[in-house]
């Protein structure tokens, strides 16, 4: 998982059972992480902090599904190899304390984690809600890559997007699909229209002369970095890939 710069939360992917076993600490740990990410949500800045939780959540789910082969790999002296699989075969600890702990912090992690997982989620509904998205003129038949319009009040940024021609129809649509990079930003008025704007992009970047072109409006001050654009991106996604968001 990608960390932006400033952006860590300060839960290693294997805060679980690194560098210790200990259930009062891990509880610490998790309770930490989880009280700065809310913070983030607090200031509507969604990404990469709901990005963080469900990933955590995916890894603590898929330690539940094989605790056989955690067991393995956490066990004591090496007795031999699995003559099936060929992995390596541990001496399980008599005592099981190991285990039990990782199932104790798994059992308190999960629910938690789950909590503010669903508290970004209907964040990001609701957000949603005050974000209008349509297209600027009449659209071509390639709508991979062209330009998005982001407007908050008068300022409108402008940014060159292109998604990969093979989108995988079982994924869910995912704002990192879409690639953008920062072009310019207009002020908006009755003279610079978004009709303007494009034609304006058309004459200076002649190697799209029939780009796809959308726009993004809010009424909220949005984050640009940790909301707005990757909230923008995952609209195109949805609309290129011609499933609602």
């Amino acid at each position: 998982m990608n960390m932006h710069a400033g952006a860590y939360t300060g839960l290693p992917k294997d805060w679980l059972y690194s560098p210790s076993i200990d259930l009062e600490m891990k509880q610490y740990t998790l309770l930490g992480f989880l009280q700065r990410v809310k913070a983030r949500f607090a200031e509507r800045k969604l990404y990469p902090y709901l990005e963080h939780v469900q990933s955590h959540m995916e890894e603590l789910l898929h330690l539940q599904r094989s605790k056989e082969q955690l067991a393995r790999s956490l066990g004591g002296p090496l007795t031999g190899f699995d003559p099936t699989t060929g992995e390596a075969v541990h001496e399980r600890p008599q005592d099981g304390a190991l285990l039990r702990v990782i199932d104790d912090v798994v059992d308190f992690a999960v629910p938690g984690l789950m909590q503010v997982q669903n508290e970004g989620l209907g964040l990001r509904t609701e957000l949603e809600q005050h974000i209008r998205f349509g297209p600027v003129g009449l659209q071509p038949l390639h709508i991979s890559e062209g330009w998005i319009l982001l407007r908050t009040g008068h300022g409108t940024r402008v940014y060159g997007y292109s998604i990969p021609l093979l989108l995988d129809p079982r994924a869910e649509f995912h704002h990192r699909s879409v690639f953008t990079r920062y072009v310019t930003t207009y002020t908006a008025g009755i003279t610079c229209t978004y009709e303007h704007m494009k034609a304006e992009l058309i004459h200076q970047h002649p190697l799209l002369p029939n780009p796809a072109t959308f726009v993004v409006e809010t009424d909220l001050d949005l984050p640009y970095v940790e909301t707005f654009v990757p909230l923008a991106k995952r609209l195109v996604h949805a609309h290129v890939s011609g499933r609602p968001h």
